[in-house]
């Protein structure tokens, strides 16, 4: 028997944003808007936001504190905020950080303590505030998903805390947002949602319904996610990659990642590394580790990324390393600043994440250190 959950409505398509008050309205009257710190400002889609719910009729109080990785005590302050002001909803808008501090917040709004503590092991026993996430790039698919990604800024660790009552009531996934992103982002989230994609496919957790989303999401970021970094006008490139990281999220959702996610969280935090382009980095370099327990699955990767049929999973691995190094994304991490003093930390923290657990092919510290030398050498 399998489970597959989503958020409650999902609005897709160009002019869904324009559904954020209608959504809004139905579940509250005074909201706390989550967002990060400038970009939702420059782009002028946070006055559109705002003028939105307005016209709907709620109040809306702005939270614009919002980190490019989002920590515990900002969440909880954004949690503190919320009852303190009684707010009765709580609307993300923006990329994965302000979407998972968005459903942080709305859970902090009604649980107890630090959501540190829930990222420990503390059991999530009801639901938060109903969340309304806008996503404004193709990759994190955080509006579709039930994990907030929070650091754990006492022991320096990013990790994801999952709750099946976290989903949002209403995930709005608009394309023309993602017109406003620059070539460096629009690659950088779109190698995101390829990963996605991959670990979901190839996930131990992994359904039919999981695999046929991930699948194709493979197929439409094989297509287009060039042509989206090329040419950030092009309509249907910009659709495509929505609609690929949208259905790459129903699928890790349900399915859970893989070893990508628990090693590019702490190379990440450490060095400074975006996390889509983390991801990007390490990719080949894990397809290469899984293929030694999946090759049929790792070679049906790379058929659907490539157009083509698949024999080898050395193929899919230079397919994938093609794509990522023609959208500008170095392969491999050796030109981080790495000491060899520090590769047993990050081997430790790569196991701290419960992606490891649905890894097609189960990992050991002396694995993740294998794999972190491999890419050291890559490139």
């Amino acid at each position: 028997m399998h489970e597959f959950r989503l958020p409650g409505v999902i609005h897709f398509g160009w002019g869904a944003f324009d559904r954020l008050g209608d959504e809004a309205s139905r579940l509250g009257e005074r909201a706390l808007l989550v967002t990060g710190r400038s970009a939702m400002k420059k782009t002028g889609v946070l006055g559109r936001a705002q003028s939105l719910l307005a016209e709907a009729g709620l109040a809306a109080l702005l939270f614009d504190e919002v980190e490019s990785d989002p920590s515990g005590s900002t969440i909880d302050r954004g949690g503190k905020l919320a009852r303190e002001e009684s707010c009765d909803l709580v609307v993300g808008l923006g990329g994965g950080s302000p979407m998972d501090a968005a459903r942080g917040i709305a859970a902090m709004a009604v649980l107890e303590g630090s959501i540190i503590d829930y990222l420990r092991g503390k059991a999530v026993d009801r639901p938060g505030l109903p969340l309304v996430n806008v996503a404004t790039t193709a990759g994190t698919a955080s509006e579709i998903t039930s994990v907030s990604v929070v650091l754990d800024e006492e022991r320096e660790l990013k990790a994801g805390v999952r709750s099946p009552f976290w989903f949002a009531r209403a995930a709005i996934t608009d394309p023309e947002l993602t017109t406003m992103m620059p070539p460096a982002l629009t690659a950088a989230t779109g190698l995101d949602a390829l990963t996605h994609a991959a670990e979901s496919y190839l996930s131990t957790r992994a359904t039919p319904p999981t695999e046929a989303l991930a699948l194709r999401a493979i197929a439409l970021i094989g297509s287009n996610l060039r042509a989206a970094v090329a040419d950030g006008d092009d309509r249907g490139a910009r659709e495509a990659m929505a609609l690929a990281s949208m259905t790459a999220g129903m699928a890790f959702a349900n399915s859970g990642l893989g070893l990508v996610h628990a090693l590019a969280h702490p190379v990440g935090v450490r060095y400074g590394v975006a996390h889509g382009v983390a991801c990007g980095r390490l990719l080949p370099q894990v397809l290469k580790y899984n293929a030694a327990a999946v090759p049929e699955r790792v070679a049906a990767v790379g058929g659907v990324l490539l157009g083509r049929q698949v024999e080898r999973p050395e193929d899919t691995v230079e397919g994938v390393e093609s794509l990522v190094a023609d959208v500008g994304v170095t392969i491999g991490i050796a030109d981080l600043p790495i000491d060899e003093q520090e590769m047993p930390g990050l081997a430790q923290d790569t196991l701290a994440s419960g992606s490891v657990r649905v890894n097609p092919r189960p990992v050991t510290e002396e694995d993740a250190r294998a794999v972190l030398d491999d890419a050291r050498r890559a490139g």
